[in-house]
């Protein structure tokens, strides 16, 4: 008998869920829509993405929003044209039962800007390419020279080792590389040039690069530097200027 009871108790408990979902359901769909709230994650400083961009998107899709009802704005859809906006990573678009449309974007974040052949994009932290935006520019290392498919990975790989490192993250202006395959990075305190080599073994280069740093130049002595070469093993070779 009581095996019985509490299958009753549980089919009740289902029925009565069901019937509520049913009821917010109801609810919600007759819910006119009384306004649009867009939330553009800005906490890492990029600002490639503007509000009033994202309000021309949904406008573009549904031009009397403010007519209409949360069950007639497909949210699939209107998602996938926001994730085609050449600067957004990821779009959320969700309703509220007291008829707020909720457009939450997150943004692609730069890692390098690649310029040659007169074209100049970036390099998102996917590894993807990345149109330059009108509204923004980020500060990420500029790499010029000889650039191909190949070289863009190790690239990418090297920005990526960077960014773990607190000591280099935000250090490298530049990287110029050459047709050869060597590589050329320009920091951003002093005057100097930092001769890579080519990027096989850059992180145990990086090592000592950061040993040199750390041990050897001053702010008083940094401007005396021309060039610090990485390219043979297990040397640090500098020249100064003279």
């Amino acid at each position: 008998m009581a095996r019985w009871k509490n299958i009753a108790l549980w089919l009740f408990g289902i029925a009565s869920l069901i019937l509520i979902y049913s009821f917010a359901r109801n609810k919600h769909d007759q819910a006119k829509i009384k306004s649009l709230e867009i939330d553009i994650d800005y906490s890492k400083k990029q600002y490639f993405v503007k509000e009033t961009e994202i309000k021309k998107l949904v406008q573009i899709e549904y031009p009397y929003l403010d007519s209409l009802y949360l069950r007639e704005i497909n949210i699939k859809l209107l998602e996938e044209k926001l994730d085609n906006h050449p600067s957004i990573s990821k779009a959320e678009v969700f309703s509220t039962l007291d008829g707020i449309l909720r457009i939450e974007v997150t943004q692609k974040m730069p890692v390098a800007r690649f310029m040659h052949t007169g074209a100049s994009y970036y390099l998102d932290a996917k590894g993807d390419s990345m149109p330059l935006s009108p509204n923004f520019s980020a500060r990420v290392p500029l790499v010029t020279g000889s650039i191909s498919t190949s070289n863009r990975a190790e690239v990418f790989q090297f920005v990526n080792t960077l960014s773990k490192d607190e000591f280099f993250r935000n250090f490298f202006a530049g990287i110029e590389i050459s047709a050869n395959g060597e590589w050329l990075l320009f920091p951003k305190p002093g005057h100097h040039k930092v001769l890579l080599g080519k990027p096989e073994n850059a992180e145990v280069k990086l090592k000592k690069l950061k040993i040199f740093y750390q041990s050897a130049v001053t702010k008083k002595n940094i401007d005396s530097l021309k060039t610090i070469n990485l390219k043979y093993k297990g040397q640090v070779i500098c020249r100064k200027y003279k």
